[in-house]
């Protein structure tokens, strides 16, 4: 060994005996004010914390270590970490790293794991590997409320990935779980995420669960676990609305909706999305780039770049075409695409594509359109057909209804009292004052 070698390692030895001291010290004082870490710039401290824990962890409980964990994802998902952060993937491996040491003490991970998969989500949100995070939440889960828990989570994956029949298989076998003790106030959340399982193939059977949680959710307890799937109900049914041409109503339940939802950042963003939308065909569009520019900026604080972000490049490209800027408006489409079509997200492609089916209605280009439609169809029956004969026909009358909808927009529509449900401004409720 070299001399700067031996001085090297008597540096690092130095190091990590300081480490050893202080990082137990740092750790204690973090969950003893975790609001202090309530702000997008606390977040490399904390990404400190988790990494100095793997150096310590001996000399750390299980309780310190799992609440270190809680703390490190919960504030994450809530606060962000902001437009210039890069470090998503070490963050995480480094809370997995302590998960599975807790997991080999033989402590309770199950809450963890689906924790690292709302993470992972905002990475690739079809992801393999989101999978098997809660694939190993539901198999370690204990009976009752904590598996009941983690089996819901799987069947909204299911429905994330197209797979509808797979999500009600998981669902019935949540059903009989509900009556044990102290599973009842989850019986919300199951009729929420049984609405998502018919959403894009059975509407007016979705429409009934979303309704149906609505009203459990206002008889429960105010807790997460009872008003967060009531929040996701009441956008949904904005949705539906938005579908039907309710343009005002819709917004008003998204409104509703945002009011009860938790501090996850990833759902304030779908709900600007959800806004932008509506407004960009049926409103003006000042408001649409509000809501459009808080959507990108709640994204950008989480590092969301799967199907949300996605999503998003698609209005974006929508509220471009209303401006007459096609060009700009097919690029970004062709992008986002790309990237949907990397993540195998069937129904995110499906949607971004009509996006720019309308952008080549626009430029008069048939043959182009052509082509695109028969990728669609290709795309439609290798990544959304379930159900059986039955199931494909009533899926196939559903997509033809939202596809005419989708390519014939109104700016001025009526409901059957006759009341024009064109906007005049956003109905949503808060003063549009652009981000910085």
């Amino acid at each position: 060994m070299s001399h700067d070698q031996e001085a090297l390692s008597k540096w690092q030895l130095l190091s990590l005996r300081e480490a050893t001291r202080e990082f137990p010290l740092r750790i204690d004082a973090a969950l003893a004010a975790p609001s202090s870490f309530a702000a997008t710039a606390q977040i490399p401290r904390l990404a400190t914390l988790l990494d100095g824990a793997l150096l310590v962890q001996e000399e750390l409980d299980s309780p310190r270590l799992g609440d270190l964990v809680a703390l490190a994802m919960d504030t994450f998902l809530t606060v962000g970490a902001g437009s210039e952060y890069r470090y998503y993937t070490e963050f995480l491996a480094d809370a997995l790293e302590l998960i599975q040491t807790l997991e080999g003490r033989g402590a309770a991970v199950s809450s963890h794991y689906l924790a690292a998969a709302r993470f992972q989500a905002g990475l690739a949100n079809g992801d393999p590997v989101r999978r098997g995070f809660i694939e190993r939440a539901v198999s370690i889960a204990h009976p009752g409320r904590e598996r009941l828990v983690a089996q819901l989570t799987l069947a909204r994956f299911c429905v994330d990935t197209s797979e509808y029949s797979q999500a009600r298989e998981v669902l019935a076998r949540c059903e009989n779980a509900l009556s044990t003790d102290g599973a009842g106030f989850l019986r919300a959340d199951f009729e929420t995420t049984t609405g998502l399982s018919y959403y894009y193939t059975d509407p007016t059977t979705a429409r009934e669960h979303f309704e149906k949680a609505v009203r459990l959710g206002r008889q429960g307890p105010d807790v997460p676990a009872v008003t967060q799937p009531m929040a996701t109900a009441l956008h949904y049914l904005g949705r539906l609305a938005a579908a039907r041409g309710e343009h005002r109503a819709a917004i008003e339940l998204f409104a509703e909706a945002e009011q009860c939802s938790d501090d996850y950042l990833t759902g304030h963003g779908y709900y600007h999305q959800r806004i932008a939308e509506i407004l960009i065909d049926h409103g003006p569009a000042d408001d649409a780039r509000y809501h459009l520019r808080r959507a990108e900026e709640t994204f950008a604080l989480v590092g969301q770049r799967s199907n949300g972000y996605q999503l998003l490049q698609g209005t974006w490209a929508r509220w471009h075409l209303r401006q007459g800027e096609t060009v700009e408006a097919s690029k970004i489409l062709n992008t986002a695409i790309t990237a949907a079509q990397r993540e195998r997200a069937p129904r995110v492609q499906l949607v971004l594509m009509a996006e720019l089916l309308r952008v080549r209605w626009r430029q008069h280009r048939l043959i182009s359109m052509a082509g695109l439609l028969a990728g669609a169809v290709v795309v439609y029956l290798s990544g959304e057909v379930g159900g059986g004969v039955r199931g494909m026909a009533r899926q196939g009358v559903t997509v033809l209804r939202m596809s005419l909808r989708f390519f014939i927009p109104q700016r001025k529509t009526a409901t059957a009292d006759g009341a024009e449900t064109s906007l005049r401004s956003c109905p949503c409720g808060t003063l549009h004052e652009d981000p910085p």
